[in-house]
This record gives structure tokens, sequence and C-alpha cells, in this order.
């Protein structure tokens, strides 16, 4: 979730509890106010009433006075004192047909020499209506108020954060083996101004490590590979001479493996570094069928010479838009890493299908499976492998998007390159 609506949904989360959390206490409090303010007029018109009997003389007069104040209600009782009470009650309106809600205060006078009980009644409806009225108000400005607040907050936010998603756009678009510089928008944002002035001084750090890197890269292939070339051609002259011993021409042919081993070792390395400099960029579409074909022809004499025979199951052709040197070093890799090490007269297992390349051989287990495609890896110190075979085709993968699982089925060595993931897949 981008930072933008995480704000934004936090503040709605808040407004819309604090909005279903205060309306309900909001239209209780406001109705108990005007309850309130109505027993203070009920016990107002208690006194006025109070005060008017004193300035009538005859019953009929105090008869009169009921009739034309319908609020008042006087009933001759035994029953005294009476003591004040308030409560409520529904009365049928005739006119209305529903019931009309009352809040009423019933006492007692004394008029003449009789005694009455006097209730004095309030409508409530009058009094709901207005509550029901304020809390819509309320409710209505607090939703006008939510909705301004996210509107004027998503303005505002798309305007300060604007810059921001300017130099995440000019990061995307940076390529540090083409561009020599990168030029990022100026901001009014003192924040997103230092962000830009890091990543700008960070860009060009990395950039100069990553030529020298590169150079150091070029130079070491040029530099390294002539005087083990020369080094082995002195001991191949060496070989040649006729007045060695049978224990001299051993260690000559010690040094000359020593020699092959070194400068498969320099190779290798240097065409990892290669891979994580990101040099080889360029994308062409590679059918891996063919491929694995033509390198087999290659692979044929170590089969051979093994006695290890070599199964293709190809149901479907399947094409890459990859890099085909990366696609030729991966699959290179793995055909001679299960040749060399699968069993004497057994079988190797080639299977291409619409999105996986499956290589499998038969051979003892390893000692530490979870470690195969570490660098210098090496089951064996009798191996005369360089241990970074894996390592590349791990390196490859992780480069082009694939996906690369090892597993020990049935005395069998399973690596399993799945090519699903990549956006550059090509289904035939």
């Amino acid at each position: 979730m981008k930072l933008l609506r995480r704000t934004v949904k936090n503040y709605i989360i808040y407004a819309a509890l604090l909005l279903v959390i205060s309306t309900p206490l909001f239209y209780v409090a406001i109705r108990q106010l005007f309850i309130r303010e109505m027993e203070e007029e009920l016990f107002h018109h208690k006194h006025n009433f109070e005060q008017i009997v004193k300035q009538l003389e005859t019953e009929k007069e105090l008869q009169l006075f009921q009739l034309i104040n319908e609020e008042f209600k006087l009933t001759e009782t035994s029953t005294w004192p009476i003591a004040d009470s308030i409560y409520n009650y529904s009365r049928y309106d005739s006119l209305e047909r529903k019931s009309v809600p009352f809040r009423a205060l019933r006492t007692g006078i004394e008029f003449g020499n009789k005694k009455y009980e006097l209730v004095i009644r309030e409508s409530i409806v009058g009094n709901t209506r207005l509550v029901a009225a304020i809390v819509i108000i309320q409710v209505t400005l607090l939703v006008l108020l939510l909705t301004g607040f996210i509107i004027i907050n998503r303005k505002l936010s798309h305007e300060v954060w604007d810059s921001f998603y300017k130099i995440l756009d000019k990061l995307k678009q940076y390529k540090i083996d083409e561009d020599s510089f990168i030029s990022l928008p100026h901001s009014t944002t003192a924040e997103f101004r230092d962000l830009s002035n890091a990543i700008v001084l960070l860009v060009n750090k990395s950039r100069n490590a990553y030529l020298d890197q590169k150079e150091f890269t070029e130079n070491a292939a040029h530099e390294l590979q002539t005087p083990i070339a020369i080094f082995r051609s002195k001991l191949e002259l060496l070989m040649q001479a006729t007045a060695l011993t049978k224990e001299q021409a051993e260690l000559i042919g010690h040094l000359l493996d020593t020699t092959d081993r070194l400068a498969k070792l320099n190779k290798n390395l240097l065409l990892l570094s290669k891979i994580e400099n990101r040099q080889f960029l360029t994308i062409e579409t590679v059918a891996v069928g063919a491929l694995v074909d033509k390198l087999l022809d290659d692979y044929e004499p170590l089969a051979n010479k093994r006695a290890v025979h070599i199964r293709k199951e190809i149901t479907h052709e399947l094409y890459l838009a990859a890099n085909p040197i990366l696609v030729e070093i991966l699959l290179s890799n793995l055909l001679s890493n299960a040749l060399r090490y699968a069993t004497a007269n057994t079988e190797v297992l080639i299977r291409i299908d619409h999105q996986t390349l499956l290589v499998q051989n038969q051979g003892a287990p390893f000692k530490s499976p979870d470690k195969i495609f570490n660098r210098f890896n090496q089951e064996s110190r009798a191996s005369q492998g360089t241990g970074l075979g894996l390592a590349i085709v791990k390196k490859i993968c992780e480069v082009e998007n694939f996906t690369i699982v090892y597993a020990f089925l049935n005395s069998n060595h399973q690596f399993k390159v799945a090519f699903s993931r990549t956006s550059n897949f090509i289904q035939n």
C-alpha cells in the first residue's frame, strides 16, 4: 500500500469511528438537555399556576382557566399531600392519528376547602424533532468536513509528493552502464531536496565504483590470461624434453593440470564479475531445445567417455527473451555438471516443457545440499572443477529472473529451472 493511501486511510478510519461514536452520544446529550429544560419549564408553569390561582375567587373561574389552558389538568382528590413527580406518558391524537408522547409534572394544590391533583404536561414531539434536526445537521457537517478534509489532503499530498514520484521515475529510468549522470527535479520541500542530493551523490559513487570494477575486470581478463598461457606453454616445452625422469614428468603433468584449473578459475571469476555488473544486456529470442541439442553435440565425447546415456524429453520448444550468452552458459554448466558427476553406465535426463527445464542424473547424495550454490563449494577435493559452476548458474538465474530448485529424489540429483516467473517468457 502506498504511503499516501495509508495516511488517508488512517484519517478516514479515525474520522469514521469518531462519527459513529460521537453521533449517538451527541443525540443523548442534546436530548437530556432538552428534557432538563422541559422539566424546568414544567416547574415554571407550576409556579405561574399557583400565582394565578391566588387571584381566582370561585371554582367556576378555576374550571374556566383549566379549559382555556389545556396543559393544566385538575382532578379533585382525597390523597394528600401529593409529592411532586415527573413522568412520561403517551396519548392518542385523533387529528394526527398517532400516539403523542408527553412529559408531565404531577403535584397537588389547594383551592378553597378542596384539594386537587394538578398535572402539567408538555409535548415531547417538538423537542424530539428539534433534537433529530440538530443531530442530522451535526452529522451532515461532520460528513462534509470529512469529505473536504480528504479532498484537500489528497490534493496537497499529491502536490507535496509530486517531487518524490518524479525522483522515483528518474531512478527507474537510470542505467548505470549507459547514463553518465542523473538529473533529478528540484523540489520546494527541504526533505526532498536533501533526498535528491543524497541520491545524486550515491549514484555518482556507484557509477565510479562500477567503472572501476569494470576496468579491473577487463584488465584482469588480459593481464592474467597472458602469463597463465605463457606458463602453460613453457610447461609443455619442458614436457617435451627428452632427459626427464618419470617423477619429473609426473610433476610437470600435475603442474599442467593445476594451470588448466587456474585458467578455468580465472575465466569463471571474471565471468561472475561480468554477470554481477550486468555487462550482458543484449536481449534476443533463444530456443532452449535447439541450444541444448547444440551443446550435447559438444559434450558427446564426455558422455561416451563416462559411459553415460543422454535421454531427451522435449514436449514443446521453449522460447525465451533473454541474453543468449547467459542462457548458453546456464545450460552448459548444468549439462557438464550432470555428465561429470553422473554415476558411470547410468542415464542423464533432460526434460523441457512449456515453462521449465529439468536436468537429472544419478549419483551419491551431497553432504551439504544447502550449500551447493555457494562459491568454491566442492563435495570432493578430488574434483577437477573450480567450485564456481553452480554459483554461476545461480547468479544467472538471479539476473534473468529465473528460478532454480535442487532436489535429491530416488538417488537422482534434479536441477529444475522455471522460466514462468519472468516477464520475458515466450510461449510458442
